[in-house]
């Protein structure tokens, strides 16, 4: 039987993901990849019925032997050669990667054009893995028209990450001058003043954000239309630490519609105060069981997805709910 290779398994989003895919599910064998094996085989001893794997993100088929049996390819490092993609082409067999920048997405795109019928592949790095994104689909409902989708992403200054996220960061720090938003319906690049923006985090402290493009852009974008999206990013003390509380995560939601021709305001949030990269590790292991079928549901065929597309807000959210996370989605018709 194949088993489940999550490269990058033994870092910190890494290990998050692996435990909660195990929490969830506890039969499929897993192969935790990572280039000390030793660090890998912990996490593996530590969840159970998996083994750990020496992986190479530059070498083809990663570097594994050819006899190596695989059931899915999860990438949770940057799959900078896109190795990992192409295993899972070659093997008819589901592809998730997480930690791509938005601007490197039209190589996953062209190798899925080359190969449509090969594999279901799953790109999933919004952020914290999509739940801006399905948290956007429950504020939305009921409103005839949407025109503005602001989000506020704060995350706490405490909050460890690890070092691949670090360099992953770094490195599109350089290849981006601009950042990517839509304005009045057309795609613009902000820069300067208009990509620095205040925000009010769930217990109402303003901080100084900056504007970041992760893929809920277009995501938001493509689900609803509206003729102005962007994204800013703050980092600080987290509400949860100012009531005492542990480090959190907060992700605000300031939409703007109609309904009936009456302009409305909503503001949801989601905080989670168990660590950031709990969050990105459950939504990814939520998309992953949703793509292979076993959340009683059947597995998905080959195409290109997003979270939004395999999930829906109404069974995505209240998992969040189940793991800690406060979720609270204005639909208050506002009037102004």
């Amino acid at each position: 039987m194949g088993k489940i290779l999550f490269v990058g398994g033994s870092g910190v989003v890494g290990q998050q993901m692996v435990r909660a895919f195990r929490d969830r599910h506890p039969e499929p064998p897993i192969l935790i990849g990572g280039r000390d094996v030793g660090k890998a085989d912990v996490i593996a001893r530590d969840v159970g019925y998996a083994d750990a794997v020496e992986v190479d993100t530059q070498r083809k088929r990663l570097g594994l032997h050819p006899d190596t049996p695989i059931s899915a390819v999860v990438m949770l490092a940057p799959d900078s050669g896109l190795h990992g993609m192409r295993l899972a082409q070659d093997l008819q067999i589901p592809y998730m990667s997480i930690g791509n920048w938005l601007i490197e997405v039209g190589a996953e795109m062209a190798h899925f054009i080359s190969r449509p019928d090969a594999s279901p592949v799953v790109l999933s790095s919004h952020w914290h893995g999509g739940p801006t994104v399905f948290l956007a689909m429950a504020s939305v409902e009921g409103l005839d028209v949407v025109h503005s989708i602001k989000v506020g992403a704060i995350i706490d200054d405490l909050d460890p990450t690890g070092p691949a996220a670090q360099e992953d960061m770094e490195v599109g720090a350089e290849g981006v001058s601009n950042v990517l938003g839509f304005q009045n319906g057309r795609r613009v690049w902000l820069r300067g003043k208009t990509a620095r923006r205040e925000i009010a985090a769930v217990d109402g402290r303003i901080f100084s954000a900056s504007a970041f493009a992760p893929y809920d852009i277009v995501s938001l974008h493509a689900a609803t239309g509206a003729r102005e999206v962007r994204f800013d990013l703050a980092s600080g003390v987290s509400s949860s630490r100012v009531r005492g509380g542990d480090v959190g995560t907060e992700v605000i939601l300031e939409i703007e519609g109609e309904i009936n021709g009456q302009l409305t305001r909503r503001r949801s949030t989601i905080e989670f105060t168990k660590g950031q990269a709990k969050l990105t590790g459950l939504s990814a292991a939520l998309s992953l069981s949703i793509v292979l079928g076993l959340e009683g549901r059947p597995a998905f065929p080959p195409g290109l997805y997003f979270p939004e597309q395999l999930m829906d807000h109404n069974w995505f959210l209240p998992e969040l709910v189940k793991a800690g996370a406060t979720v609270n989605v204005d639909l208050n018709p506002r009037r102004h």
